[in-house]
């Protein structure tokens, strides 16, 4: 009796079919959850991706509406446009999306791998090295340490932009191959290392490491170090690495260190890289080893590293980290692939564990160090020389699977509902002010402001002990004024008082502007009983250091509230100069000139903003604005003020 065989050619359509079916399976139950934290300003808060047209203007007005990053992420940014175009502001249909986009990514890991194998270790079994390869992508695939990346939908950005990390490490690796073989490979590689990290970069900056993962694979892989092509490739990397790192460390290096660098944050510089020594310990502990207890969204209660021996182990990561690399260096010559795992785990931490200053921790920033560690694994379990050894080290990445897999699927139930990830969040991190405040919040969403509700007290409860939380803001303050005031509840005074006294003294970020923007509206539209005294006070005390969307709040306030349209045209006017290039504040400043007949001040903004717009971005809010003018949009508009 004959054996059935799969050809090879079936064998690989089943592979591209299987993965991202398994990816699909893992994440089904996190589909259904709602949008959380970030997802709030960058997508549904963000009116620019609400398209019903295919009008040109409005998609590049979708493309550009990201404030996150220089270059404005249009390529992740449109990828959300595209999502509302077609099924409006749903979280499931955004959620499938990147569920998608994670498989086709385990697919691009699963080429990558097994070509990187194929040169690093060409004299290992084709059969061995096929399986290590798919231990790999398919680990990755179903690691809880990527889960942010998927279900946590403005991370889009980062997955988005390793699809061309990937891609372009593939390519470029192609073209090496080819090189080695005597062909011509040019091509490949300059598809690969410049148009992939090009369009990398226009989904988020971290792409911009792909010329740095090339660049390691040529030093620890034997095959392309001790290449005939080694001095084009020195070259090629002077290029497309070397001098573009050294000018952006000149660009870097002032703003880091001014003094307002780390305004809005509770840690310094240097304090930074002394934490980030032990985030990147536990990054690998959370890679290795996943514990579902400790993987969450919200890092905020992460403690501070106040010096080298505060807490000692900084002192021990730092230099543990500093041995691994060294170790690395030199395991090159005997271990490639295991020296390359390692060093493409500490290049990804490159942009989010220096001098930066962004938030401490977050998973999603593994998604590609991952794979790194899990070469690593894959070298030690499945590429081992005696037949004994790999049988046990394949039990163990069988079972690592497993593992890796259920956890990520329990993981995906947290995210079910949007209560029940609050739930979990605030049980397993119980000091975070984030957590516990995102619990509170959701309790008071289930109580539909009902006072009879049983969800009020607790709610209340909640977000009273995360005002008394260590490094709370004043979002808890938000949700409960917002709360009483439509359940006709009490207001307690020192909710504002507490609230106005820190925003009189402490750094004015995104949530301080999130959560009086929420009180802003809701006494705007009448639906919240506010008193005028309390309000000024509020925007009083966030206005003791200048800050644009606090003073356009107050100006909102001013002319929609107190009806003082002088004085609210005064304030519209004074945030233009705080940021003469963002397009929006130019909007709202020609729409509040319009109301009060101001046509020439009006026209003159039009023309800054259509400027202002590089690839045209601004035209749809310019066309906007002409029509409130009464012109036909588009039509030359000349003022009477010369």
């Amino acid at each position: 009796m004959t054996q059935m065989r799969f050809p090879a050619f079936n064998r690989k359509w089943l592979v591209c079919i299987a993965l991202p079916l398994l990816v699909l399976a893992i994440y089904w139950p996190g589909l259904f959850g709602g949008f959380v934290f970030d997802d709030y300003p960058n997508i549904v808060e963000n009116p620019t991706l609400k398209i019903d047209t295919l009008d040109g203007p409005a998609w590049r007005a979708a493309a550009f509406s990201s404030d996150a990053g220089s270059l404005q992420r249009p390529i992740a940014m449109l990828s959300f446009a595209v999502n509302t175009y077609f099924a409006g502001m749903d979280p499931v249909a955004m959620k499938a999306t990147n569920v998608v986009i994670h498989g086709i990514n385990a697919l691009l890991v699963l080429g990558l791998v097994q070509l990187l194998f194929a040169l690093a270790a060409p004299g290992v079994d084709a059969r061995r090295r096929t399986w290590a390869a798919a231990f790999v992508a398919v680990a990755w695939a179903v690691h809880p340490i990527n889960t942010m990346s998927v279900l946590y939908i403005v991370q889009r950005m980062e997955s988005l932009a390793h699809t061309f990390v990937f891609a372009g490490l593939w390519l470029y690796l192609i073209g090496r191959q080819r090189q080695l073989a005597g062909e011509s490979g040019r091509w490949w590689i300059a598809a690969g290392l410049f148009g992939c990290t090009a369009l990398g970069i226009l989904c988020k900056e971290s792409a911009v490491l792909l010329p740095l993962y090339a660049w390691l694979a040529e030093a620890c892989i034997p095959a392309l170090r001790n290449s005939p092509q080694k001095g084009d490739v020195r070259k090629l990397f002077a290029a497309v690495l070397w001098l573009p790192l050294v000018a952006g460390l000149f660009w870097l290096f002032p703003r880091v260190t001014a003094p307002r660098a780390f305004i809005t944050r509770d840690f310094t510089l240097v304090e930074r890289l002394l934490t980030e020594g032990r985030v990147l310990v536990d990054y690998l502990r959370w890679t290795v080893a996943p514990p579902l207890r400790e993987l969450t969204l919200y890092h905020d209660d992460y403690v501070v590293s106040r010096g080298w021996m505060s807490p000692p182990s900084t002192l021990y990561s730092l230099l543990g980290l500093a041995a691994l690399a060294a170790f690395a260096w030199w395991l090159r010559a005997r271990r490639p692939l295991m020296a390359l795992g390692i060093l493409w785990f500490l290049a990804a931490q490159a942009l989010t564990a220096t001098v930066v200053p962004l938030e401490l921790v977050y998973e999603h920033r593994n998604y590609f160090a991952s794979v790194g560690v899990l070469m690593v694994l894959a070298d030690l379990l499945l590429l081992l020389p005696r037949d004994n050894l790999r049988r046990v080290g394949a039990l163990v990445a069988i079972l690592l699977v497993l593992g890796y897999g259920a956890t990520t699927h329990l993981r995906a139930r947290e995210w079910s509902h949007p209560l029940r990830f609050a739930a979990s969040e605030a049980h397993k991190r119980p000091e975070s002010p984030r957590s516990t405040y995102g619990y509170g919040r959701m309790l008071v969403i289930a109580s539909q402001y009902k006072p009879d509700s049983p969800y009020v007290e607790p709610a209340v409860k909640e977000l009273e002990r995360a005002i008394a939380l260590p490094k709370s803001g004043i979002l808890p303050h938000s949700a409960l004024l917002l709360l009483a005031a439509h359940a006709n509840l009490p207001q307690k005074e020192a909710w504002w008082t507490d609230m106005t006294a820190r925003l009189r003294k402490g750094p004015i970020g995104p949530q301080e502007v999130n959560a009086v923007g929420s009180i802003m509206r809701c006494a705007r539209s009448r639906e919240c009983d506010f008193s005028e005294r309390h309000m000024v006070d509020m925007f009083e005390a966030a206005l003791t250091r200048p800050n644009p969307d606090m003073q356009t709040m107050y100006a909102d306030y001013t002319l929609n509230v107190l009806r003082e349209s002088e004085r609210a045209l005064k304030l519209f006017e004074g945030v233009v100069p705080m940021r003469p290039n963002e397009s929006q504040y130019r909007v709202n400043l020609a729409k509040v000139q319009i109301a009060l007949g101001k046509r020439d001040a009006a026209l003159r903004e039009i023309a800054a903003l259509r400027e202002l717009g590089r690839f045209g971005e601004n035209e749809a809010a310019a066309m906007e604005l002409e029509r409130r003018l009464g012109l036909s949009p588009g039509a030359p508009a000349h003022s009477s003020t010369r």
